[in-house]
């Protein structure tokens, strides 16, 4: 028999010890990743980092700490109520966790039958009472723009199936009651069901929240604002007739997922000027380009598809940049249009007539625009930079933001003594619009 020391063993170089799944992990270790991870997420990078994001969530709700997982839940929800630019990507972000983690219980159910983990301790549960704890705070003690922008993220929230009608039930009692004196509970109210009317299964949550009806008797109060009260009536439309969003962000995206032939849908055919084009299909073919432009940033196309415009049409094209650039609320997608708008080309195709009536209607309505994107001036005055207008047509065009002001007089006469500072705040102005 041979000894221990000479027996034959296998070599132990590079070899990894065992690790159970359940080790606890190291809570500012996790915070540490998690952030930087949260730092580096876009929709370009969207798979790859969330994908990261996703084994840290099994591997933390498999350790079953409580507090490990509260840690990790709030970091990903305070981050997507205050980051308003990329809230749908925090939303998407949270349902793949969600799926990923019902996908990780299932496999787990083919081993054992009788797995049922802790439905206390879940991603899931602690998500949603987090909300309601987060509301709460909010409503008392933070300002009514942090308000706005975590009502926006329980919208998506709700889109993207994370949150429940129901998990959302006191956060709207709570809003409709104090908006009959409070205007800024109003504006809350209405982000948060912005988010909503545009979705796909926009009823599978409007019904069950009694929407309409809340909307309804809402109205009937006679101590709302004029503010408030426009703006129930214009959601109190679009509940009842939900119109959803188009889901793909561009044609080209349309085209690879259907598969179509780009040459059959060739947007310079597609404005040709016959007698079988009709008005509403070229203004839904400048909304559509608009968008699919400011999205790839294609100066050379959107150029050229300017020059497939009739002259009449192209203030059409102009508004459909101006207002996309508006709802998205990016900087970088006004510098881009004013880039556009600063051709000598674009300059040549258009004329200051064209440009005037292409600002007209977004200028306009731009107080109503600040609701929803308060920096919406910024991005207005960026474009008016780019384009060819001076001084005297943009302060005509400004004098146009308060002429429907006149239903309530002393809001009317507040509104004309800040007229000249609006004007300033439009004017192209070098100096201003690079600090913006």
């Amino acid at each position: 028999m041979s000894s221990i020391a000479t027996s034959p063993t296998i070599s132990t170089s590079g070899f990894q010890p065992w690790r159970p799944w359940s080790i606890p992990l190291d809570i500012s270790y996790m915070r540490r990743t998690v952030c930087g991870l949260l730092n580096k997420i876009t929709k370009v990078n969207f798979d790859s980092v969330s994908t990261k994001i996703v084994q840290l969530a099994i591997s933390i709700e498999n350790t079953d700490d409580p507090k490990l997982l509260d840690a990790f839940v709030r970091l990903i929800f305070q981050r997507g109520a205050v980051d308003k630019p990329r809230v749908d990507v925090y939303a998407t972000l949270c349902q793949r966790i969600v799926d990923e983690l019902e996908g990780e219980r299932g496999r787990w159910k083919r081993v054992d039958l009788f797995h049922l983990g802790n439905p206390m301790d879940c991603f899931e549960t602690c998500f949603r009472l987090l909300s309601q704890y987060e509301f709460e705070r909010i409503i008392h003690e933070e300002t009514s723009e942090t308000l706005h922008s975590f009502m926006i993220f329980v919208g998506e929230l709700v889109v993207e199936g994370v949150l429940y009608p129901d998990d959302v039930q006191g956060m709207l009692d709570t809003l409709f009651r104090r908006a009959v004196y409070d205007e800024e509970c109003t504006v809350a109210i209405y982000r948060f069901l912005t988010r909503i009317v545009g979705a796909f299964n926009a009823s599978l949550a409007l019904e069950p929240l009694m929407v309409v009806a809340r909307i309804e008797e809402l109205l009937l109060e006679n101590s709302i604002s004029v503010k408030a009260r426009y703006l129930m009536m214009s959601m109190h439309d679009q509940a009842l007739y939900p119109r959803p969003h188009d889901a793909f962000s561009s044609t080209q995206q349309r085209i690879e997922v259907y598969g179509l032939d780009p040459n059959d849908s060739d947007f310079e055919s597609a404005v040709e000027d016959d007698e079988g084009v009709s008005t509403s299909d070229i203004y839904h073919t400048c909304q559509t380009h608009a968008k699919q432009y400011i999205l790839n940033r294609q100066v050379s196309e959107a150029e050229q598809f300017m020059r497939s415009l009739n002259p009449e049409y192209r203030s059409i094209f102009i508004s459909y940049l101006i207002s996309t650039t508006l709802n998205c609320g990016d900087t970088s997608d006004a510098s881009f249009v004013a880039s556009l708008f600063s051709l000598d080309s674009i300059r040549h195709l258009c004329d200051r007539s064209t440009f005037v009536k292409g600002f007209c209607d977004e200028v306009t309505h731009l107080e109503d625009t600040s609701i929803d994107v308060p920096h919406a001036n910024h991005l207005m005055a960026t474009m008016l930079y780019g384009s060819p207008l001076n001084v005297d047509a943009v302060e005509e065009l400004a004098s146009k933001l308060h002429t429907n002001s006149d239903v309530d007089a002393p809001k009317h006469s507040k509104a004309l003594s800040g007229r000249e500072h609006t004007v300033e705040r439009l004017r192209p102005s070098s100096r201003r619009i690079y600090a913006y």
